[in-house]
């Protein structure tokens, strides 16, 4: 099975780490058929990871993988399987420079927070599905990453519902889970990837805007309302549109807020890196949404207005 991991950050350095430790555990076993690649745009940071390898952390022990590591897309020809890992404000370049290397056997996992990504993966000519996960993972520095709590991951189909794209997803789940990444397939991806959006509206940007972890924002009354309100916001506008809305958003949100607690949120670890955020992907994604549905979101739509700000000020 060839997999091909697009974009070391957080997320895509955790799967990395994963799957090689898999590979390594399970050489001379049967499983010498998987084939794993890491691939990335920047050379300086390609340099790097080929140099120095790709260091795990996780419950204080640090383990050193050293993946296949490239600057060349076209190590996604004849693929089975590309995680997407890429930021939702890299989508349509980074797809860009992959669609001549896929076709009908590629799978392609998109792994974006929110929501914005969803009609560009959707129109692709190759099949596409995504993946919602609860993994936690923080970027330390480019070839570092810490798993910050275990959590699920499930990966569904968007388009593409061939025998072939059917076989490799159940594939693809079943090798994460032996890899110690608990996951399962989902036929209603949508439910899941709205459910994580709640979530995610609920605690990135206020986190960022705080300056704190995820577990802080639980320690004042006027935050936890403000969380209360967008969160609310996008659960409006998902019933709106007919998306299914099993657990209550909120809840949801302050339990996720105290089982990951001591974790830095991906829009905190932009922030505090001075990057360009994901807001327009969630909290924007709600409320370009609420205007299509005329819904009116003013928590949201204040704090993608502050968010823009705190982008602006960087020097």
């Amino acid at each position: 099975m060839r997999i091909v991991i697009v974009g070391p950050g957080a997320l895509g350095s955790l799967l990395t780490a994963r799957l090689f430790l898999f590979q390594q555990e399970t050489a001379g076993t049967g499983n010498d058929i998987l084939s794993l690649h890491l691939l990335d745009y920047r050379p300086e940071r390609s340099e790097n990871l080929q140099k120095n390898g790709l260091l795990f952390e996780e419950e204080g022990h640090k383990i050193l993988c050293t993946p296949q590591v490239t600057l060349d897309p076209e190590v996604c020809v004849s693929s089975d399987v590309l995680f997407f890992c890429v930021k939702s404000i890299a989508v349509t370049s980074a797809l860009g420079r992959l669609k001549p290397y896929l076709s009908r056997r590629s799978l392609l996992l998109a792994m974006q927070n929110g929501i914005g990504h969803l009609e560009e993966i959707q129109h692709a000519a190759f099949p596409a599905g995504v993946g919602i996960t609860s993994e936690g993972a923080t970027l330390m520095h480019p070839g570092h990453v810490r798993h910050g709590g275990r959590g699920i991951t499930r990966l569904g189909l968007l388009t593409g519902h061939t025998d072939r794209s059917e076989r490799v997803l159940q594939k693809t789940t079943a090798l994460l889970d032996s890899a110690g990444m608990r996951a399962e397939v989902t036929r209603n991806p949508l439910k899941h990837i709205w459910a994580k959006l709640f979530v995610n509206v609920g605690i990135n940007a206020l986190t960022a805007l705080h300056g704190c972890r995820n577990g802080e924002l639980l320690r004042v009354p006027s935050t936890v309302a403000i969380m209360e309100k967008a969160v609310k916001e996008a659960e409006l506008v998902a019933r709106a549109r007919g998306i299914p809305v099993d657990a209550d958003p909120v809840q949801a949100t302050i339990t996720v807020c105290r089982t990951t607690a001591n974790n830095t949120s991906s829009m905190l670890q932009d922030v505090l890196q001075k990057r360009m955020t994901e807001i327009d992907a969630i909290n924007g994604a709600v409320v370009a949404e609420g205007v299509k549905l005329g819904i009116a979101t003013p928590v949201n739509t204040e704090i993608v207005r502050r968010i823009k700000e705190l982008e602006a000020s960087y020097v």
